[in-house]
């Protein structure tokens, strides 16, 4: 009695590895030709990713520099400016009072990275800078 239900145990075991590789070829066969393409393509990205930054000079945007006849300022004099975002201005090239006052809000709140939820308002920033320079 043992042996019927061994035998019946291996017939159910290989009917359903048959099932399963037939539905896994079914679904192979009718998936989307570029999904099965996704890793190729990955892959030839990342070469050419590895292949430009070999080639790539960076210089970082640490080394702006303001002009000589204007000292660079101290942005966290302005209120809301803090440590972190005079950084990211001072990255970005802003280093003197009139390149903040005439400076576009969204583009200064690209250079800071002010999400919306943020208090802090570049058009602020801008006018602060406008009347100091105007002082």
């Amino acid at each position: 009695m043992k042996s019927k239900h061994r035998s019946n145990f291996f017939l159910g075991a290989a009917f359903g590895t048959l099932a399963c590789i037939v539905i896994w070829y079914w679904y192979k066969s009718t998936a989307d030709e570029d999904a099965l393409d996704l890793l190729d393509r990955l892959a030839e990205m990342q070469a050419k990713l590895r292949q430009f930054a070999e080639t790539a000079e960076f210089i970082p945007s640490s080394l702006a520099t303001p002009p000589a006849d204007q000292p660079p300022f101290d942005w966290e004099h302005i209120n809301g400016i803090g440590p972190t975002y005079a950084r990211r201005l001072r990255e970005a090239g802003i280093v003197a009072l009139p390149d903040l006052a005439h400076a576009d809000p969204e583009h200064i709140r690209e250079i800071t990275k002010l999400q919306a939820w943020q208090a802090h308002d570049p058009q602020d920033w801008i006018a602060a800078a406008q009347r100091l320079l105007n002082e």
